[in-house]
């Protein structure tokens, strides 16, 4: 597809361009306000999730307290999906519970900060980040229902491929500020009142949610006939028989290898290789906030050419970049990785989410996600944990070659196991809609972002030609 001028198309005004093509003005509403939600959620996100390591770091957590902050997390986020399927089947209120679990997020941050800024002992960041996530994810399960509602299916990939791009601006801005605020504290001593703040403003734009949520029309919700809600066992019994479930066991699989390398990671670059707060920012930023901006390009290709296609071609590359990490000494090199990584990355999680919401009939998206996303965590969780307890046991062993603590050999596990799960699993499913034929992988990942670029820059030049652009569409 070809790309909106710049200046008379901004990533806004293709929002409003997309939304007000829909004939119901309560959707159109609707889902200008979930932009407004996630941006406030990337604000709060880039504040203080983002630097959740380093602040447990900072009270002087070691490798397996690091993975259990996240594996924790990931552990109540998948006891929270289940409950909260439970909870959006007997009562069908998902924007109600939204709220109040946003709410109670939103607290969440001061209570983190608080905790361990009085005791000094980084397992009180375990418990209430947990516990704050938990009672987060308690209404996910009826979220995901609602949007899949709301989103029609001919605009999914572009919708989601552009408000997620606004998400990574906004996270690019709040992490960048943080990170610069944490760097100017460190030489000060006064790196805790920078955690202070930051947590703070991070509760009050989750609290923020509570309005943008409130503004947004609740469609009523179509329930699974009595009898026919697949509990979690259910769900896992009958993964390898459909295609569904190939696809699910393909997921939560790369997941597992994915976060082997999660929690050490933070630990690597901080403590063996001594980054300061800035570096350690603008290394792992980029990653993330090129997978929101490549989802632009992403989301349009996978309403074209399926979700299959896109994730086979994003998801073979996935066992590269541990590569990486362990090739990497310089911040030039790690930011040369991290930008392919960002790119490859926004085909994998949009082409995943899209393909769940695809597959599953509306009656049956609360629960089927649900177990998903609870199987899904279990396997981030489990994977976090085997990480921590790896680098927990490979930090003793001489190898001069490698760097203090030895982690490079966690990364290198984490890559195997990678390339062996696409390997084997990957095309153990369909694609479940029609589609056109794709191009090559060489179209997708040279030809297509290179004319991206070229017209960007093109319109670009034209724009300034013009001495400037109309605001709006």
């Amino acid at each position: 597809m070809p790309c909106p001028r710049a200046g008379k198309v901004g990533i806004l005004s293709f929002v409003k361009r997309l939304l007000s093509s829909l004939p119901d003005p309560r959707v159109r509403r609707s889902l200008g306000a979930s932009v407004a939600d996630g941006a406030l959620w990337a604000l709060m996100y880039g504040f203080s999730e983002y630097f959740i390591l380093p602040f447990a770091l900072f009270f002087g957590a070691n490798a397996l307290q690091t993975s259990l902050v996240q594996g924790m997390g990931q552990l109540g986020v998948a006891i929270a999906q289940l409950v909260g399927a439970t909870l959006v089947a007997r009562y069908a209120r998902r924007r109600r519970l939204s709220r109040i679990t946003v709410a109670f997020h939103a607290a969440s941050w001061a209570a983190v900060f608080l905790a361990a800024a009085l005791t000094g002992n980084p397992w009180t960041i375990v418990v209430f980040y947990s516990l704050g996530l938990f009672v987060a994810n308690l209404s996910s399960p009826g979220w995901l229902s609602w949007m899949n509602d709301l989103v029609p299916m001919g605009i999914r990939g572009s919708f989601w491929g552009k408000r997620n791009l606004i998400l990574g601006l906004v996270q690019f801005v709040s992490i960048a500020l943080a990170g610069l605020a944490l760097r100017a504290a460190q030489p000060r001593g006064q790196t805790l009142l920078a955690f202070g703040i930051l947590f703070g403003l991070a509760s009050l734009c989750r609290g923020g949610g509570v309005v943008a949520l409130g503004l947004q029309h609740e469609p009523a919700m179509e329930r699974e006939a009595p009898g026919t809600r697949q509990g979690f066992l259910a769900f896992l019994s009958g993964l390898p028989g459909n295609n569904l479930g190939r696809f699910v066991l393909f997921s939560v699989l790369t997941t597992f290898s994915v976060n082997l390398m999660g929690p050490v990671l933070p630990v690597y670059l901080l403590k063996s290789l001594g980054l300061d707060y800035f570096s350690y920012t603008v290394v792992t930023m980029v990653s993330m906030v090129l997978s929101f901006l490549a989802m632009g390009y992403w989301g349009p290709l996978t309403d074209r050419y399926g979700n299959r296609r896109i994730l086979r071609v994003s998801s073979a590359m996935l066992f590269v970049f541990p590569l990486g990490w362990i090739i990497s000494r310089s911040v030039p090199t790690m930011l040369a990785f991290q930008v392919l990584a960002g790119f490859v990355w926004a085909g994998v999680n949009l082409s995943t989410t899209n393909y769940l919401f695809d597959s599953v009939e509306r009656p049956r998206m609360a629960s089927t996600m649900a177990n998903y996303n609870a199987l899904n965590n279990i396997c981030a969780f489990a994977g976090s944990l085997s990480g921590g307890i790896l680098a927990t046991a490979v930090a003793g062993l001489d190898l001069p070659f490698l760097a203090p603590r030895n982690l490079e050999i966690i990364f290198a596990l984490s890559a195997t196991l990678r390339l062996l799960v696409y390997l084997t699993l990957g095309k153990g499913f369909k694609e479940v809609r029609e589609v056109e034929p794709s191009p090559s992988v060489r179209a997708l990942y040279i030809y297509g972002p290179f004319i991206k670029v070229t017209d960007f820059l093109r319109a670009l030049g034209a724009r300034d030609k013009d001495g400037g652009s109309s605001p709006g569409p």
